[in-house]
């Protein structure tokens, strides 16, 4: 079970090594983590920096980032064949490459949660005169050739597009610790995987009423505060090539 629900993204190449850990190597051997997909003017080459487009594969050697080298030693896998990835609105980019591209080679990613942030999208910064510019400029697609979920990856009990896993729709839980097995999302993942079913979804009423808050006071307890992210953790990352071990 992967808990991604306020990952907004970061490092290609570090996913592609969580992927892995997943799925081992007789899943991933000679199989694409993603592509870079620009528009059909460039199929094979960079427009931005002229380089050949060369698919990240899964990453299945440790990496010092610091001195971008891969090391001698292998990543430790238990060869799963299906994984559950609990989600949010703040489940984002690189985070989503995890789910689209345990998919594309026949991983079954079972989603808990809510719908994803949807951003299979990326660009390279661009300034001028003073501004910078994000343009979109390519697209993610795995193994398959898939990477249409602009609108986010949603669970449901009966899948029917590729942006539907299976899975269940469940609220966030604010009134448990992470890893609580009585937080809502954990809890259901767990029943999920005892039962195969998702949990009855209960509508609390408050045991008080509120007619005598104020509106300003209903705005707080019916809006919960969101903390603001760096544009750029909500990005795929790619990391400059990374050396062979000696």
């Amino acid at each position: 079970m992967i808990d991604l629900r306020y990952n907004g993204g970061g490092l290609l190449a570090l996913v592609s090594q969580v992927s892995y850990m997943v799925a081992g190597s007789n899943q991933t051997n000679g199989m694409i983590f993603e592509t870079l997909q620009f528009n059909d003017k460039h199929p094979t080459t960079n427009p931005v920096t002229g380089d050949p487009i060369n698919p990240t594969p899964f990453y299945d050697l440790e990496i010092d980032y610091d001195a971008g080298v891969f090391l001698n030693s292998l990543l430790p896998s238990p060869e799963l064949t299906r994984v559950y990835v609990i989600t949010s609105g703040s489940t984002c980019s690189a985070s989503e490459s995890v789910m689209n591209a345990l998919r594309g080679i026949d991983v079954e990613v079972v989603q808990i949660g809510t719908t994803t942030c949807g951003k299979p999208y990326g660009f390279y910064p661009t300034d001028n005169c003073g501004e910078t510019y994000f343009s979109i400029q390519f697209q993610g697609i795995n193994e398959k050739g898939f990477g249409d979920y602009a609108d986010g990856f949603t669970p449901t009990a009966s899948p029917v597009f590729d942006y539907e896993l299976p899975g269940c729709v469940v609220a966030d839980d604010f009134t448990a610790p992470l890893g609580d097995p009585n937080e809502g999302m954990l809890a259901a993942a767990l029943e999920h995987i005892n039962s195969g079913t998702c949990p009855v979804t209960v509508n609390v009423t408050p045991a008080q009423p509120l007619a005598s808050a104020s509106s300003d006071e209903l705005l707080s307890i019916s809006q919960p505060t969101e903390l603001s992210q760096n544009i750029f953790l909500h990005n795929k990352i790619l990391q400059p090539s990374i050396k062979q071990p000696d």
